[in-house]
């Protein structure tokens, strides 16, 4: 974990596991596995996800009757992929992402069929504008996550940033 963020981040990721239902496909499951035998803050994340696994389900979309038995090509990575179909079977609301940059996020936004697309930043400053957390514990996550995640330059995150100085 990055020193510059204090424990409100374990409460910011518990708050998500506590109040929402949380599913993600077992390909995902496996990114983080992967993730993990890294030294760097990628794979602290994914080892308190991996360790919360208790608090959220693991489902495969393609042992379900509605999705198709073989990955779908959407032209993105396996656990996106999954996500997206898992997704579109469950008819979920909210798509949680990492992905709202280059030509990953319209194509996500194609292909789900209903769910809005969360993208972490927008999550985190929602917390802050619903009251979960402070603006200044929202901004100090965002521009802490932002080089580990190549967030520094991104439109998106500059104007999240300034709505969160109002």
């Amino acid at each position: 974990m990055d020193a510059a963020v204090g424990l409100d981040v374990l409460d910011l990721f518990q708050y998500l596991l506590t109040f929402c239902d949380a599913v993600v496909p077992p390909e995902v499951v496996a990114e983080l596995h992967d993730i993990t035998q890294y030294q760097d803050i990628h794979a602290a994340a994914a080892s308190n996800v991996l360790a919360a696994r208790g608090h959220y389900t693991v489902e495969d979309p393609h042992v379900r009757d509605d999705t198709p038995d073989a990955r779908a090509t959407f032209g993105l990575d396996d656990g996106e992929t999954d996500g997206i179909v898992l997704a579109n079977a469950l008819g979920i609301d909210r798509f949680l992402t990492d992905e709202f940059g280059g030509t990953n996020f319209p194509l996500i936004h194609a292909v789900l069929q209903g769910p809005r697309i969360v993208p972490t930043p927008r999550l985190i400053a929602d917390y802050a504008r619903n009251g979960h957390l402070s603006h200044e514990v929202a901004r100090t996550l965002i521009t802490t996550i932002s080089p580990h995640r190549s967030w520094e330059h991104s439109p998106y995150v500059t104007q999240l940033l300034h709505r969160l100085e109002e």
